[in-house]
């Protein structure tokens, strides 16, 4: 094959949702018999708020963000050996300091792939610098359909879309989980996961057919408010793993997260992408731009009585929740790892 190592500038083992989507993607080319390199953030300025756990064999951090150190160590980048360099997230990375070592990267590897996850190119600030636009890459991804406007008027026949990846597929033991995480054995547990930009919002309690649910908040704050049936539980940023301890214990999961402004703007939960393999009733606001894009894999709500009603229904596996979650399953084998990666692989092939 003539593409054998692939390099990849992302964030790694870290609290962001560039990594929910280059993690999916990674291990798929590993899998797949590819030797990947990451290029990641150094310990002391990353893109996100904690690293979790010890980087793998194949990950070199060698770079800070673009708002804080805007360091670049570029040995690793003009040394190591891939056919393809993948880069992610640009305005994070220390644009100047890349740009100039750019035509050696070039030089050395058969393409260099800019996957796009900005949101907009409108507003009174120019959301990203003038250094942004200097890269003369060989192709460009985006990920999210709401792009496909700015990055085709960016960079014309070069822009490509590839979707966002989800998660596998998986489950586990609800009691295992429930014993290790000191929940109820005995009652509906429902999971409100408050952390990294999402809310937490609950109907209104006690109420007719809810009388019996644990509402578990998950949230990175100490919260002053107490409400009948509800636990809040502050936690130190989560793990993939051990978020998924977490889903897997509950009956139903609550996502809320709102931004509306008065422009288009291309945000997505990544959360979902990462969840929606637990195969678990979600949970999600009507008026969202996060969710606008997800139609049927989730349960959306327009105010506390309609989730009242839809958790009701998720709680029994009515007929709306069973519908949700056979489209999530076909979502979530429609955008598996594998087939993204794929995807990519071909996208690398076509331009070499």
């Amino acid at each position: 094959m003539s593409i054998e190592r692939i390099g990849i500038m992302t964030a790694w083992n870290v609290d962001s949702g560039v990594f929910i989507h280059a993690e999916p993607i990674v291990k798929a080319w590993i899998n797949m018999g590819y030797e990947v390199k990451v290029f990641t953030f150094i310990r002391e300025d990353f893109h996100g708020r904690v690293i979790f756990g010890v980087d793998e064999p194949f990950v070199t951090r060698c770079f800070g963000t673009s708002g804080k150190t805007n360091f670049l160590d570029p040995r690793p980048l003009l040394t190591e050996k891939y056919d393809v360099l993948v880069v992610e997230d640009l305005k994070m990375l220390p644009m100047e300091n890349l740009a100039k070592i750019f035509h050696m990267i070039k030089r050395r590897t058969k393409a260099v792939v800019h996957v796009l996850h900005e949101n907009t190119i409108l507003g009174d600030k120019p959301p990203q610098p003038p250094i942004f636009y200097a890269f003369d890459w060989d192709a460009v991804v985006y990920i999210e359909k709401k792009q496909e406007w700015f990055a085709k008027a960016l960079y014309g026949d070069k822009a490509y879309y590839i979707p966002f990846p989800c998660f596998p597929m998986r489950n586990g033991s609800k009691e295992e989980a429930r014993r290790k995480l000191n929940l109820p054995l005995d009652k509906k547990v429902v999971l409100v996961y408050a952390r990294g930009g999402y809310s937490p919002y609950l109907p209104k309690l006690p109420s007719e057919g809810l009388e019996n649910v644990h509402f578990l908040v998950l949230t990175g704050k100490e919260e002053k408010w107490r409400y009948p049936q509800t636990e809040i539980r502050v936690t130190k940023p989560l793990s993939n793993a051990e978020l998924d301890e977490y889903v897997f214990a509950s009956d139903a999961l609550i996502l809320h997260k709102v931004r509306t402004p008065p422009y288009p703007i291309a945000v997505t939960s990544s959360a979902l992408y990462q969840l929606m393999g637990t195969l678990k009733p979600i949970l999600v606001p009507k008026i969202s731009e996060f969710f606008e894009h997800f139609n049927g894999q989730v349960l959306k709500y327009s105010d506390r009585e309609e989730l009242r009603e839809m958790l009701l229904d998720a709680l029994n596996m009515g007929e709306k929740t069973k519908k949700a979650v056979e489209k999530a399953r076909m979502f979530v084998e429609k955008r598996s790892p594998e087939k993204i990666a794929q995807r990519y692989i071909e996208l690398f092939e076509k331009l070499i």
